[in-house]
């Protein structure tokens, strides 16, 4: 059987020169059992239909910090802008991926993106929120706290469990919820840690990166629900 080809969004060196894209998000999609394929966003929206003619899924990554004009804020001092390019295209890109139903997981900066895209809001920095858990990552050591998953979610049914141990490399996360997305994980300092969208065949988010974990089960899970989900779509 064809193995599904699953496109990666990428990002850019900070002076801009050059995408990049880290190891592990290819390495997580092909230990699932898919093909994966970086995208270039420094080219036409226009092309975007042909791109995602080629595609069976797509996985949405990190990235630096949303313009928060897109939810009615002014830049937090500690934010960390986006390439405006980069922003455009993907949202771009995600409503066509949408409006194909194409299956779909977002990580980090993907998963801020998917909310936002749908009409939530963002905490812009997390430390002005949130005191029990540091989410941004630490100096010296990964961290890592308990994120409690909806079992009956696409994610848990994956995942296989209700509670996971999970890294964090975040300052922002969600804050209102967009239209039409249900909250499926949650770290117990109440930060949102996934959304879907149920009435799609698959739109999901994690604000976690399993791809750095995926050699544990449940971190390679969301792959493998994006790998099954895209095989389906397979031509």
């Amino acid at each position: 059987m064809k193995k599904p080809i699953i496109g990666i969004t990428m990002d850019s060196r900070d002076d801009g020169s050059y995408y990049q894209l880290g190891f592990d998000y290819a390495k997580a999609v092909e230990t699932a059992g898919g093909v994966p394929l970086g995208i270039p966003y420094k080219v036409s929206p226009a092309l975007i239909p042909a791109i995602l003619d080629t595609l069976d899924g797509i996985l949405f990554t990190v990235g630096n910090d949303l313009d928060p004009a897109l939810y009615g804020e002014e830049w937090h001092p500690k934010a960390q802008r986006i390439d405006p390019d980069r922003q455009s295209f993907e949202l771009a890109l995600l409503a066509e991926v949408e409006k194909r139903r194409l299956p779909a997981l977002a990580i980090c900066l993907g998963c801020q993106l998917f909310n936002v895209y749908r009409g939530g809001s963002l905490y812009q920095f997390l430390p002005d929120v949130a005191d029990k858990h540091e989410h941004r990552r630490g100096e010296d050591s990964i961290r890592r706290h308990a994120i409690k998953v909806e079992p009956d979610s696409a994610l848990g049914r994956m995942i296989g469990k209700g509670e996971i141990s999970a890294n964090t490399y975040h300052k922002q996360a969600v804050k209102t919820v967009g239209r039409g997305l249900r909250v499926t994980a949650v770290s117990d300092d109440g930060i949102v840690e996934g959304l879907e969208d149920p009435s799609l065949p698959l739109f999901a988010a994690v604000q976690w990166h399993p791809e750095r974990l995926h050699a544990e089960a449940e971190h390679l899970a969301p792959f493998r629900l994006l790998v099954e989900k895209a095989s389906q779509t397979v031509r």
